[in-house]
């Protein structure tokens, strides 16, 4: 049977895999929440977080190099307002968060103190008048969408991107959200998951072993730009011999179409989440 509970409010969001290229090969930059978080506490995470509604605010258009209309069909959304909120969304976050300012400014600009001044409270648009800040939308790349389970207390429409670390930048966690912070390769977190020395949610683990496959960051982009975003719905389902996370394609979940490579089944074994046959 299905482990479902009553629909809670589902929260747009936004989340950046930032790649750069090291002499050991591609690394993804993972975030640690704070294990009091209210939400994947603990967690090695990519930058993001919920959409505010200042990010979908008219004057956002002028500060984006493509009209809301193209950026929103890439995405596979409808909404203009909701592919602009949704792409500012992603820039503050990784900023906020990880220091990476996926945004041209005038020159010159500080990008710490900018930072520091958004950690106490300046809004993110009065910030890019500041700075003169221009989000090249082509720097970020929709690759996926996942929507929280209903069993979990907090459920999120959560819009991947991928961008390239830009060559000037270097990323840091925030010392709140976030306590710590890690370059790794894909193949290498997930061994760090199963060797307990980290813990990732199924997207991750899912996104780690899709970035695995490749060796540089234009080859990622360029296959996530061969497809339009999955849509990624997990669901729990229980049984006789224990539960399992069903994903699009699994005969045990409504969606019959398989949206992603691999197993459609992960199972929660020893602090790690695995595949299952």
């Amino acid at each position: 049977m299905s482990g479902d509970t009553p629909d809670k409010p589902i929260k747009d969001a936004s989340t950046v895999i930032v790649l750069r290229e090291a002499d050991q090969g591609l690394e993804t930059f993972l975030l640690c929440r704070h294990h009091q978080s209210g939400f994947m506490g603990g967690a090695h995470v990519f930058p993001g977080g919920k959409v505010d509604p200042s990010d979908a605010e008219p004057a956002w258009r002028a500060r984006v190099d493509r009209p809301a209309e193209e950026i929103t069909e890439r995405l596979g959304e409808s909404d203009p307002e909701v592919g602009l909120g949704l792409l500012v969304t992603a820039v503050r976050e990784t900023f906020e968060e990880a220091g990476v300012l996926l945004a041209s400014t005038a020159s010159g600009v500080d990008l710490v103190a900018a930072r520091e001044l958004l950690h106490a409270g300046a809004s993110f648009s009065a910030l890019a008048t500041d700075l003169d800040m221009n989000i090249q939308s082509t720097a970020l790349t929709p690759y996926a969408r996942w929507i929280t389970p209903k069993m979990e207390s907090r459920r999120f429409d959560t819009r991947f991107y991928v961008a390239v670390l830009p060559e000037d930048q270097t990323a840091s966690h925030d010392g709140t959200e976030t306590t710590s912070a890690t370059w790794l390769r894909p193949a290498g977190a997930i061994d760090d998951m199963y060797a307990g020395r980290i813990k990732l949610a199924p997207p991750t683990v899912r996104t780690l072993q899709w970035l695995a496959q490749f060796d540089d960051a234009k080859s990622v982009i360029a296959d996530a730009l061969s497809r339009k975003p999955p849509l990624v719905r997990p669901r729990l389902v229980t049984g006789d011999d224990g539960w399992f996370l069903a994903l699009p394609g699994d005969p045990e979940h409504p969606e019959r179409e398989v949206v992603l490579p691999g197993a459609t089944r992960m199972v929660f074994d020893d602090g790690a989440w695995r595949d299952a046959p």
